[in-house]
């Protein structure tokens, strides 16, 4: 179905607005999977008993995409560019969006229909915060002023939204007093909005959003890591907590990919050794063993369950 979005066709964000599989990078997927060198490699596979694919290369399901959330409002994380919100005045506060197509114009987006309302919300009062306060935006040909992205993350059982603010500093007290008054303004002006809100030091002279200096991150306000419910986990109780910090990746569309993390968990036989890579804070690692773990209590198997489980963000 479409999502009718204002910006669509202008916006770089999205190149199809209805039948979202059919993009070049499914077809892709789809190719590579119909290669006889896959093919041969999972009919084998499934013939020893070491896959848990029933593979037919003639059964259309093996190759239909699947959707795993809405189209629509399923961003909960967005890094946006800035630019001065006038030609002519450099302390009229800034203006918030993508880069459009093969430029560094910035394009404004305020009504995107795939952001999270909590990110539209958000980036309302930081243009209007930015204009009252006089925010200087970053000037790339220059090298002046000092907003340079913003960062807004929901967090999806509060719809706040932790927010960083990347600065063109190599140190924080260089963004005085322009960021106490921009932090100062957006607390006053939708203080339920914000779950934290942190200043991220960038003066390097790349398209790189963040540098990679840890010690360049500085909270500002609000506590240091939003939580999200593991995949699986009992929405009712406080188990399977993960907890974010803004450093930290974390998955744009956390529904789509906790119905992955679901798929990924089933496929893992009951009693295996489990390592994950490129882990991040260990999500489909710590769903499968969650899961596993309640079938386990569920058949009262004492030798069920993952018998150990490893995460490497290597």
């Amino acid at each position: 179905s479409s999502i009718g979005c204002p910006h669509f066709g202008t916006c770089p964000g999205c190149v199809v607005d209805n039948f979202v599989g059919d993009i070049d990078i499914i077809e892709s997927a789809k190719l590579y999977f119909s290669s006889s060198s896959i093919q041969k490699h999972v009919l084998s596979s499934s013939r020893s008993g070491q896959s848990s694919y029933d593979y037919d290369d003639n059964d259309d399901e093996f190759y239909k995409v699947r959707v795993p959330s809405s189209i629509t409002q399923w961003r909960t994380q967005a890094k946006l560019a800035v630019k001065s919100g006038s030609t002519w005045s450099r302390n009229s506060g800034c203006k918030i969006g993508l880069y459009q197509r093969n430029s560094h114009d910035v394009l404004s987006i305020p009504d995107c229909e795939v952001h999270h309302p909590s990110i539209n919300r958000a980036i309302d009062a930081i243009v209007k915060a930015t204009q009252k306060v006089r925010t200087p935006a970053y000037q790339e040909d220059t090298g002046q002023g000092l907003l340079r992205y913003v960062q807004c993350q929901v967090e999806l059982s509060t719809g706040k939204v932790c927010l960083t603010l990347v600065m063109n500093a190599e140190k924080l007290k260089e963004c005085q007093p322009h960021l106490s008054y921009l932090v100062k303004e957006l607390k006053k002006s939708d203080p339920k909005l914000w779950h934290s809100i942190w200043c991220h030091c960038n003066d390097s002279a790349g398209n790189a959003i963040f540098a990679r200096d840890a010690t360049r991150w500085h909270p500002i306000d609000g506590p240091p890591y939003i939580r999200e419910k593991l995949p699986g986990a009992d929405p009712d109780s406080r188990e399977g907590l993960l907890y974010f910090s803004p450093m930290v990746f974390r998955q744009s569309n956390y529904e789509g990919f906790g119905e992955i993390a679901k798929q990924v968990r089933e496929a893992i036989p009951n009693g295996s050794k489990v390592t994950e890579l490129y882990a991040g804070v260990g999500l489909l690692g710590l769903s499968a063993l969650l899961h596993h773990g309640k079938l386990a209590e569920k058949y009262n198997d004492p030798d069920g369950g993952i018998q150990w489980l490893r995460c490497s963000d290597e």
